[in-house]
């Protein structure tokens, strides 16, 4: 079975188009991931998960988009990034062109939170213009829960090792495992993430760089009292790796099956509808 778009000669797609509604896109970035990971983890990860559930669900799956929204990295070598703007209209000219073949429902698997913001932005404007919808999936949003008492979204953390393991486990040097605790340069702001800081009982939003945080480029998304301060990455088992692979991938599969199906109620807006439960008091 042909699932993969770049595998399948333009006959092919031509057919598979009559078939689908639906097609997956991976995205990722390039930057950096500690001193155990390559710069190219998110967008393997997020290429591997879709590969997996397109060769399971016989889904539709484009090329991967390796390059992200990534500025808050750039202190580190090798980090490589796009525009706010440039990835969005990249993304949006990814959707017009789907638009044509009669695509009306796209789950991009996205491999980095730095990407959000402007894939949320190109799909709200290609619901207005072609009614497509849209789904944005992050396997850290589906397993939503600590990995071995760490955060799961850590950055090159324990279930960002195991991803790489399932993906490209040839590539993970585990003798450099390392995740950092929040860099701390204040007795009053405590500083919990990229994007927050502690002031006496509130939180406070902050946007920082990684290097405001982390000096290993590994870091673990929560505040030091929050997080162990100690890191066992031996329990990232190439088992337990698979396991969790398999788990957000069968999610997924479940996900896209319903997702082709799904229908939103016609949009009727009126004063007589809006007032309508005011009717049956």
């Amino acid at each position: 079975m042909v699932y993969e778009l770049s595998n399948m000669s333009w006959i092919e797609a031509g057919e598979k188009f009559k078939k689908t509604k639906l097609a997956i896109v991976p995205t990722g970035s390039v930057e950096q991931h500690g001193p155990h990971l390559g710069l190219g983890a998110d967008w393997i990860q997020a290429w591997t998960i879709a590969d997996r559930v397109g060769k399971k669900s016989g889904s539709l799956v484009l090329p991967v988009m390796p390059y992200g929204v990534s500025g808050h990295h750039s202190d580190f070598p090798g980090v490589i990034t796009l525009k706010f703007s440039t990835f969005q209209n990249v993304i949006f000219d990814i959707l017009t062109s789907l638009s044509r073949y009669g695509i009306t429902r796209v789950l991009f698997i996205n491999g980095h939170g730095g990407n959000l913001g402007a894939l949320s932005e190109a799909a709200r404007k290609a619901r207005e213009r072609y009614g497509m919808l849209c789904a944005i999936a992050q396997w850290w949003d589906i397993l939503n829960r600590p990995i071995f008492g760490q955060p799961v979204m850590a950055h090159a953390g324990y279930a960002e090792t195991a991803f790489m393991l399932a993906s490209r486990p040839e590539v993970v040097k585990m003798e450099f495992a390392i995740l950092s605790p929040t860099k701390q340069v204040d007795e009053e702001i405590e500083l919990v993430n990229l994007g927050s800081a502690k002031f006496r009982d509130g939180i406070i939003r902050m946007p920082l760089k990684t290097a405001d945080v982390s000096d290993s480029g590994s870091m673990t998304e929560a505040h030091p009292k929050d997080s162990p301060g100690t890191t066992d990455y031996s329990m990232i088992t190439r088992e337990f790796s698979e396991n969790l692979m398999n788990e957000v991938v069968d999610w997924l599969c479940g996900f896209v099956e319903r997702f082709e199906r799904f229908e939103l109620p016609q949009i009727s807006v009126s004063r007589e509808k809006a007032l309508e439960p005011l009717k049956k008091k």
